[in-house]
């Protein structure tokens, strides 16, 4: 057992490690739920509304799987990335793309929300729980484990 004194000592030092072993954890934590947000095009996922019969005949009329929702080329799936800002501590994850929006979110002409990047980040937190819980054990006990996974 340690003493109060080389506990603190430790932790002092420890401290200036907090913030880029944070940042790797949302990294980590990033790249799971951009990976992720990849796959749920073309695969029904809970919640979603289904596909409208006039949609499944568009996508067979042009040569598209089917029913496949929220994927035709593959080039919206292909499209969601993870940044995180390190200097803020923030995970974003989304899509440049116009029409990833417009399915996360759904319009008013029509398209039922179904959303992708809040799936990926919810289905991500099990894995956040994990990965930020190995960097306190590390932190309060000295150990370099969340450095090196």
């Amino acid at each position: 057992m340690i003493s109060f004194e080389e506990f603190e000592r430790q932790l002092a030092s420890a401290v200036r490690t907090v913030k880029p072993r944070l940042a790797i954890g949302l990294d980590k934590v990033g790249h799971l739920a951009e990976s992720l947000a990849a796959e749920y095009p073309g695969h029904q996922q809970p919640g979603w509304a289904p596909l409208a019969a006039a949609t499944i005949r568009d996508k067979q009329a042009k040569g598209f799987p089917v029913p496949s929702p929220l994927k035709r080329t593959g080039e919206m799936a292909a499209s969601y990335r993870k940044e995180v800002d390190v200097a803020e501590l923030a995970l974003v994850i989304g899509s440049t793309e116009k029409i990833a929006l417009w399915q996360e979110m759904g319009t008013s002409r029509g398209i039922p929300p179904r959303p992708v990047c809040a799936k990926a980040l919810s289905n991500s937190l099990p894995y956040a729980r994990d990965v930020f819980g190995e960097t306190a054990i590390a932190l309060l006990t000295g150990k370099g484990v969340a450095l090196i996974r």
